[in-house]
């Protein structure tokens, strides 16, 4: 009798990774400090993923997560800074994903499928947090306020973090 491997199905850390390097991408715009920052939690949550540590995935996405606040405090767009920040939220949510079925499933089960209606169900909810909350931006300042922007990331994160419940 074989012992199930119960770390992440592989499509699990392919989605967590590529969502999480879209994150990355958009902190590197900011400037060379960010992109480091944001290479670390890239790193954490690859570990996190590989080895299906729930750990290393909020460690990870939460430094990407600062890596893009520090990037709209430097002047990164607002846009920009709310796709960063919505990738690396939902690469933790996908990361958190994956790691549950490996626990629950192995590594070995057919979840693709799963995981690509979690991620879609994510992505939607997270595109329409983001729009709701440039237009809300847009509409109280006008300009652009450091304080809005980053307070708009808190209630982003947060909003987020209630839906997932």
């Amino acid at each position: 009798m074989s012992d199930i491997d119960r770390t992440p199905p592989d499509f699990g850390r392919v989605l967590t990774m590529g969502v999480a390097l879209v994150a990355v991408l958009v902190a590197a715009y900011a400037g060379p400090a960010t992109l480091l920052l944001a290479l670390a939690g890239l790193v954490s949550m690859g570990i996190g993923v590989l080895r299906g540590r729930r750990l290393g995935v909020t460690v990870g996405a939460g430094v990407l997560f600062v890596a893009l606040l520090l990037a709209g405090v430097a002047g990164l767009s607002t846009p920009l800074t709310l796709l960063g920040a919505g990738a690396a939220i939902l690469a933790w949510d996908v990361g958190e994903n994956a790691v549950s079925l490996g626990e629950q499933l192995g590594r070995e089960a057919a979840t693709k499928r799963a995981q690509l209606v979690h991620a879609g169900g994510s992505l939607v909810v997270a595109l329409l947090v983001g729009t709701l909350a440039v237009g809300v931006f847009e509409l109280a300042t006008g300009t652009n306020s450091l304080t809005a922007l980053v307070l708009l990331l808190i209630g982003a994160l947060m909003l987020t973090s209630v839906l997932r419940e």
